[in-house]
């Protein structure tokens, strides 16, 4: 019994400290605040937000984590991004590598991506209130392995939690694997993501973040009967962000954290540590908008 109350105890500690920030957020909502919430975090890694970039401003991002594929290759991604505001509700959102791998052992990932913010969260005191909504096509290269994607996202603030929700399927297309040799068919990757961010300091914009996401792979594609067996994966990660050095127009925003796997097959998938590093330039409101 001992034991027993040993280890409950910081587990208890943890959830009264978040019951108790989530009444005080309440108490804040009820009071009648008006001012738009939007700190300039750098989580969650997974799960994007539903904003784009406001015009004028970019990022880049110089961070990587490696994942570990089926078959037993690594490939890197987000070793390189960017992403501009291009206005009217547009963003434009580019990740390629620049660090070279041995092809033999590694996978080259170049990611681009446009971006359309549906609309924005303006009550980020009221956690029923509507979130922002935006719509992503994505067009990735992987090593010759061309695939396009559809994702949707909402991300909803309210004082000082941000929840993130991604859901979206690639089609890839067919891989030739030489003359005489037939392709190489995949299924639809499917992906979801859902993250739950607690920001602790509005002015170093720190906090944590929580993420559950997967992927799964069907039988099923655009182009015909597949013949690459179907796999799938889920994991979660704990992060921690802080904003340092963060000024008028320039922030550096850090994030660290580990994927942690809980199920997968057809999949290897181990424990993978991740940095991210997002320099954020001409950020004159400090809205929060993330690769």
């Amino acid at each position: 019994m001992i034991r027993r109350l040993k280890f409950a105890s910081p587990a208890c500690f943890l959830i009264l400290s978040f019951l108790l920030r989530l009444a005080q957020a309440d108490s804040g909502a009820q009071s009648g605040q008006s001012e738009r919430w939007a700190p300039l975090t750098a989580g969650p890694i997974v799960a994007g937000t539903a904003e784009v970039n406001p015009v004028g401003t970019w990022w880049y991002s110089a961070a990587s984590y490696f994942q570990k594929l089926a078959d037993a290759k690594y490939v890197d991604i987000n070793t390189e991004g960017v992403g501009v505001g291009l206005g009217k509700n547009l963003g434009f959102n580019a990740s390629v590598p620049v660090i070279p791998f041995p092809t033999d052992n590694y996978y080259q990932q170049q990611q681009y991506w446009f971006k359309w913010q549906i609309n924005r969260d303006e009550e980020t005191h009221h956690l029923l209130a509507l979130p922002a909504f935006g719509m992503e096509t994505r067009f990735v290269d992987q090593s010759g392995d061309d695939k396009e994607g559809v994702f949707f996202m909402a991300h909803k603030r309210f004082k000082p939690f941000e929840l993130y929700a991604q859901l979206g399927a690639y089609s890839d297309n067919p891989i030739g694997n030489g003359p005489g040799a037939p392709e190489t068919l995949n299924g639809m990757p499917f992906n979801y993501a859902i993250s739950f961010e607690d920001v602790l300091s509005d002015a170093h914009s720190a906090g944590y973040v929580i993420e559950a996401f997967g992927q799964n792979q069907s039988n099923v594609s655009f182009y015909g009967k597949t013949n690459a067996p179907s796999w799938g994966y889920f994991s979660i990660a704990p992060e921690i962000e802080f904003n340092w050095p963060n000024k008028k127009s320039f922030a550096l925003a850090w994030d660290f954290g580990c994927f942690i796997p809980v199920y997968a097959y057809n999949y290897v998938y181990g424990f993978t540590p991740m940095i991210n590093l997002v320099y954020y330039f001409n950020w004159k409101d400090k809205s929060r908008m993330s690769q």
